[in-house]
């Protein structure tokens, strides 16, 4: 069964939190008129505390911001749930469910979708009316199509990372425990960061390399974990046939006092950019007052598709 996502245009967006109450209500008056296996409308109960990501070495970190569970019950959607979540089903018995990892997209809460890299999950369970079922241990792991185009996570000397010429201050590696990205059971020493401050205004980094990029819908994402004190935009270099190179912002991403994961959908803009033939990932940057200090922490770049 595929998900339709993307389109050309963009993403099917899901207010979820308008839609969620509806579903649900119409899905028990729907069950209570014409699902065999409970005639008698009394639901049993599913809940799902949470949803974990296993990585290989190849694959970075195993971090995540997993925040939706969307359930399916003989391929039909029983609803899009978000994390820890207790909802009724009017099945009793052995019940075969799929699962899918729901993120949201650009870290907008009203733009919310299965991640497409990750694996639906199967589960089996015995169902009974009134009783709570609580699915435990549920993980997710990449898809063996997903191409890993690049992955920086600063532990490695030679970093794929750099400032542009346009940047007045650089980009560091460091290693004090109190400030570098740490996730469960997984070993990390290095983290960036970058600092603005006095009369200095700009910050801005790219990818070394430019990547070569599908640009027939399918979905293409930048993964990181981010924290900062300032907006902080990220966006697309891209270099023409012609050898001309343009830069194109995607997303700003608003302040945050701890470390951060976001999906970045990187799919609608290489869709509109057709002249595009190779692109460098750039994250900046930029104040006025020079009385402010802004600083930005990176870690664990990836870009997928």
């Amino acid at each position: 069964m595929n998900i339709p996502l993307f389109s050309a245009t963009g993403l099917n967006m899901i207010n979820y939190r308008l839609i969620y109450p509806i579903l649900l209500i119409f899905i028990i008056l729907l069950f209570n008129s014409c699902n065999p296996d409970n005639d008698k409308g009394i639901p049993s109960y599913i809940h799902i505390e949470k949803i974990d990501l296993i990585t290989t070495p190849l694959q970075g970190t195993a971090s995540h911001k997993i925040v939706d569970a969307w359930v399916y019950i003989d391929d039909k959607l029983i609803g899009a749930f978000e994390l820890p979540t207790t909802f009724p089903v009017l099945r009793s018995g052995n019940t075969e469910i799929k699962i899918y990892a729901g993120i949201k997209i650009n870290g907008i809460a009203a733009v919310r979708s299965p991640y497409p890299f990750y694996k639906p999950i199967f589960v089996s369970a015995d169902l009974i009316p009134e009783r709570i079922d609580t699915l435990r241990n549920l993980t997710t792991t990449y898809e063996q199509s997903t191409t890993f185009e690049w992955l920086e996570d600063f532990d490695s000397g030679a970093l794929s990372i750099d400032t542009t010429k346009l940047s007045a201050t650089k980009l560091h590696r460091i290693s004090d425990p109190s400030l570098i990205f740490k996730y469960k059971n997984e070993r990390n020493d290095y983290s960036a960061m970058a600092t603005l401050s006095g009369d200095s205004t700009l910050f801005e980094c790219a990818s070394i390399e430019y990547f070569e990029l599908p640009k027939t819908g399918t979905p293409v994402f930048l993964e990181m974990n981010y924290k900062n004190d300032f907006n902080l935009t990220v966006g697309l270099f891209y270099i023409t046939s012609t050898h001309e190179v343009h830069q194109h912002s995607v997303l700003i991403l608003n302040p945050t006092e701890e470390w951060n994961k976001v999906y970045i959908n990187f799919t609608p803009t290489i869709s509109i950019l057709p002249f595009a033939q190779k692109f460098k990932v750039f994250i900046g940057m930029m104040k006025n007052d020079p009385s402010v200090t802004a600083t930005i922490y990176l870690d664990n770049l990836k870009l997928v598709y």
